[in-house]
């Protein structure tokens, strides 16, 4: 299945220390003609190359900022480029949470359908995340009443943590809190990479952290998740476990090898990237949905280095390591922050190492 990653605005009511998104252009708002090109191009993507199938997630910025007028346009949209075509949709929406309001649950429950997951971001550390003009505090209260908003409707969520290295010494406190407050979302763990507000060197000095500190993170949170018992819930350890155990597949995109077949992200101007990241990064632009067809989005050289950075990274810098099914050299855009090469491994790769080597050689070993 195709995941479109669809910024509808660039403009966020939040002020977190190490956003990726964050920019210092004026913030920019998806128009309804922009709106229906996209959905016209990716439906005609989905029949021609993905059985009809498409994951639309919502992200931004703030998607949630967009007034209700938008909305009821996606949906008009989405019905008449998408689901009158045939087209199965399956929508999402990564948002702050901090605009959940009983207001705007009726647009998610629309969105979401049965089968929807409403992603988030949170950070129980204080100095953060914040919000733009509020008293220190409010971002929490307000995540936290949005969340059980959410759970009194009936709406699943996932929770997002970016490790950085203020919060190393306390892991094992937040994993406990995050499953203890919420166990029945699912829960990521992320390392911070260094673009948008956590490239400023301030940012970076205070919370980025090395690859060897995030293979040490791992190793320390994938002890909290075996004494927790395993749940399938939480990433990145769910489906390293499952393929390490069982051979099943299923890893996330940064890990799969396979982003360039799964994903696209579009900007609030209709730019077409990769996927969400690199719609933040300005990086692997295909186009614009004006000007685009899918055969000149699938022809595009793009697409052509990165299939072939798999069969590049295997034969050169992966060749011998006995982990590459777990990761597949990493997210591209890793590797492109860390060495300006796209043909490069994810930044990360050393950490990566030292935590496979630490849990799953120890697990063939016994």
């Amino acid at each position: 299945m195709t995941t479109l990653i669809l910024k509808p605005t660039d403009a966020c009511n939040a002020n977190c220390r190490y956003c990726s998104a964050a920019s210092a252009a004026p913030s920019r708002n998806l128009g309804p003609e922009l709106l229906q090109k996209i959905f016209t191009l990716f439906g005609d993507w989905s029949r021609r190359f993905d059985g009809n199938h498409l994951k639309l997630i919502w992200h931004g910025g703030e998607p949630l900022l967009m007034p209700p007028e938008f909305w009821e346009q996606a949906f008009r949209l989405e019905d008449e480029c998408l689901t009158k075509r045939g087209i199965a949709l399956e929508q999402g929406i990564q948002t702050n949470a901090t605009r959940i309001t009983s207001e705007t649950l009726p647009i998610l429950q629309r969105m979401l359908g049965r089968l929807g997951t409403v992603g988030t971001s949170y950070d129980p550390m204080p100095g953060i995340r914040e919000l733009k003009g509020e008293r220190e505090g409010a971002y929490a209260e307000q995540w936290e009443a949005a969340m059980g908003l959410l759970r009194g409707a009936g709406i699943r969520y996932g929770i997002l943590y970016v490790v950085h290295r203020a919060s190393l010494p306390h892991l094992k406190e937040i994993y406990a809190r995050f499953r203890q407050q919420h166990p029945e979302a699912g829960l990521r763990f992320n390392p911070l990479y260094r673009q948008g507000r956590a490239a400023q060197a301030r940012s970076w000095e205070d919370l980025g952290i090395t690859s060897e500190e995030w293979g040490r993170a791992l190793i320390e949170l994938h002890g909290a998740w075996e004494a927790d018992g395993r749940p399938g819930n939480v990433l990145p350890f769910g489906p390293w476990w499952r393929l390490h155990q069982k051979g099943h597949w299923g890893l996330s995109c940064e890990c799969s090898g396979k982003c360039v077949d799964s994903h696209f992200g579009v900007g609030p101007d209709g730019s077409v990237y990769l996927c969400g990241r690199s719609s933040d990064g300005g990086t692997f632009r295909f186009g614009s949905v004006v000007d685009l067809d899918i055969e000149a989005l699938h022809a595009h050289p793009h697409r052509q280095l990165l299939a072939n950075r798999l069969v590049f990274l295997r034969r050169t810098t992966c060749r011998d390591c006995p982990w590459w099914l777990y990761c597949h050299g990493g997210c591209v855009n890793d590797g492109l922050l860390a060495s300006g090469s796209p043909l490069a491994p994810t930044g990360f790769c050393a950490g990566l190492r030292s935590y496979f080597e630490a849990v799953f050689a120890r697990e063939s070993a016994s």
